[in-house]
């Protein structure tokens, strides 16, 4: 009979397995025949354990067995997260994470670093890890940096040469050596403070077999010229939209999925930007899904734009306007105009702004008389109205699009927390008036935001 004494603490779960190990553990061995199902396991298994572990928590699982001793150093996938930074000074993080990448043996694929911690100073110290990654097989990358005070982070050359298949950067610096050409194996960025810093020979970011690019707060965007022909999913949220070259754009014939949340500026050019995104919407006969801010539903109001409208979005499904205001009648005749764009819709989100004083409702004839028909929406299941005012418009809205889908079944309105009880009352008896003959899920309640 074998006993054997540990002084760790250890407690994590993973899917389908909970293991405690505490400080007095003992170990009983009956007979070497008996099977160790813990020890047994498979190395891809424990791999996949540790992911769910500290760094160094997965080094000391070494001790509960001789198989597992140099397991940790063969995990293709390593994780400094923001928790590991924080419980330790600056250079005991550096050291440590010196000590992991070196006595690592094999492949490391995946590789997510928080910096946030990790003073301006050192930046050189993260260069030599890009370094010594870049030479691993890695093809996931993740650079965070949650602190908004934190200088940015350079990336450099070596990380350009890597052939990537993920790619997350955070508060980053993006400027290529004059010899990049792109990441060819690329299949998802997200890019979210990253500064361009771009010239005539860098610009060209060629992604062939980019899925899902995303951009957040990104800036210097002016001369980027991006060639994606498999893009799926496109997003720019708080980005200055004026510098974005949507035109390269139109050759992503299979996009699915269009997002754009603006800055809180008004672009000036409104009729040209207007202009680009019918091109775009007309140059993706697959979109599926798309989101637009205030700012680019006034731009569908433009000229003749409600025209050329008429057979662009037979099949989109999702659509979503964020910070949408009924007071403004050109967002009014832009969500009349794209519904009666989108026969095939089966859901519709609307994301009302807060009523600014002094502001004027809308004339009430968009949604009244014999020119309100939007047609029919035979596909529509589900109406999501956030932050509602109870305003005539938003009745006279949600009247005309009950009228038009006759097999609307959920109907979800939050009403505006800043709407008084009687008045969300009110709100909620008028609703209830109105003719729902397919609804099988009527929800009204204050919005929490």
């Amino acid at each position: 009979m074998f006993y054997a004494t540990f002084t760790y603490v250890c407690w994590f779960k993973w899917p389908g397995l909970t293991i405690v190990m505490t400080d007095t553990y003992k170990g009983v061995e009956d007979g070497r025949d008996k099977l160790d199902r813990l020890t047994d396991l498979p190395i891809n298994v424990i791999h996949q354990i540790q992911e769910y572990m500290a760094v160094e928590d997965a080094t000391r699982m070494s001790v509960l067995s001789s198989k597992w001793r140099h397991v940790w150093a063969s995990n293709p996938k390593l994780i400094i997260s923001v928790d590991f930074c924080i419980t330790r000074k600056q250079l005991g993080t550096l050291d440590i994470i010196n000590r992991v990448l070196l006595q690592h043996y094999g492949p490391i694929k995946t590789f997510l670093l928080d910096i946030s911690m990790i003073h301006p100073s050192e930046h050189s110290v993260i260069d030599l890890w890009m370094l010594h990654l870049s030479r691993n097989g890695l093809v996931e990358l993740t650079l965070r940096c949650l602190e908004y005070l934190n200088t940015p982070y350079k990336l450099p050359s070596s990380v350009y040469g890597v052939e990537l298949e993920h790619l997350s950067l955070s508060n980053c610096i993006f400027r290529p050596p004059c010899s990049f050409r792109g990441f060819h194996k690329l299949k998802s960025l997200t890019l979210s403070r990253v500064a361009f810093q771009l010239d005539v020979a860098t610009s060209f970011l060629c992604v062939p077999n980019l899925k899902n690019l995303m951009f957040v707060k990104c800036i210097g965007l002016t001369h980027l010229n991006i060639y994606a022909p498999e893009l799926l999913t496109l997003k720019v949220v708080r980005c200055d939209i004026e510098t974005i070259k949507l035109g390269p754009f139109m050759d992503c014939r299979k996009l699915q999925c269009f997002a754009v949340i603006s800055r809180d500026e008004v672009p000036q050019n409104g009729q040209h930007e207007a202009i680009n995104l019918i091109k775009l919407l007309s140059s993706w006969p697959e979109l599926r899904k798309l989101l637009l801010d205030r700012y680019f539903i006034k731009f569908l109001s433009s000229g003749n734009v409600a025209g050329l409208l008429s057979t662009r979005l037979n099949d989109l499904h999702d659509l979503a306007f964020c910070d949408y205001d009924f007071n403004d009648e050109d967002q009014v005749c832009s969500l009349l105009c794209v519904l009666r764009s989108s026969p095939n819709l089966k859901s519709l989100v609307l994301v009302l702004s807060h009523i600014k004083k002094g502001s004027g409702e809308v004339d009430v004839n968009h949604l009244e008389g014999q020119g309100c028909s939007i047609g029919e929406f035979n596909n529509l299941q589900a109406l999501r109205i956030c932050f509602f005012h109870g305003s005539r418009v938003e009745l006279l809205f949600v009247r005309l699009l009950l009228a038009s889908a006759p097999f609307l079944r959920e109907m979800i309105i939050e009403v505006d927390k800043k709407v008084s009880e009687s008045h969300a009352t009110k709100i909620s008896e008028k609703l209830m008036q109105f003719p729902r003959p397919a609804l099988t899920q009527v929800i009204y309640h204050r919005s929490s935001l």
